[in-house]
C-alpha cells in the first residue's frame, strides 16, 4: 500500500521577484514567463483598472502581486502550473490566485488592443 506523503510548507517566493529583476533577470523570466520591464509595461497599462478597487472591506492584493501571479499561472503548463506549486511560491491561498487570474484578465482583455500582440514578425511587435 502506498503511504501519502504529508504537503511540505514551502516558504513563498514572491518577494523575491524584485530582487531577481535586478540580479538574476533568468529566475525572474522564468517565474513570470516576461522580461521585467515588459511587466512593467503591462503594470503601467492595467494598474488604474477599476476591476481593482472594487470597495470591499476585504481590501484586494496590490496590483503588482496579482499580476506576478496571473504570469506565473498562465506561462506555465503541466505539473509546475497546479494550483498547489502557484500558491506555494506565491504565498496566497486558491480562492485569491482565482481572483487574481479573473481579475488580471479582465483588467488585460479590457486593454487587449494595446496589450497583446502575436505577430513576431511585425517589427512593432517584436520591440514590445
Amino acid at each position: 500500500m502506498l503511504n501519502v506523503c504529508p504537503h511540505l510548507n514551502c516558504t513563498p517566493q514572491l518577494h523575491l521577484l524584485e530582487e531577481w529583476a535586478l540580479f538574476s533577470p533568468e529566475k525572474y523570466c522564468r517565474k513570470l514567463r516576461v522580461e521585467a520591464d515588459v511587466f512593467d509595461e503591462l503594470m503601467k497599462l492595467i494598474q488604474e483598472h477599476l476591476i481593482f478597487y472594487d470597495h470591499s472591506n476585504n481590501p484586494q492584493l496590490p496590483v503588482a502581486v496579482q499580476l506576478a501571479i496571473f504570469l506565473n499561472g498562465v506561462g506555465h503548463y503541466g505539473n509546475v502550473a497546479i494550483m498547489e506549486d502557484i500558491y506555494d511560491w506565491a504565498g496566497v491561498s486558491v480562492g485569491t490566485i482565482y481572483n487574481c487570474y479573473k481579475w488580471v484578465m479582465i483588467a488585460i482583455l479590457q486593454y487587449h488592443d494595446h496589450a497583446i500582440h502575436f505577430d513576431p514578425l511585425d517589427h512593432e511587435d517584436h520591440i514590445e
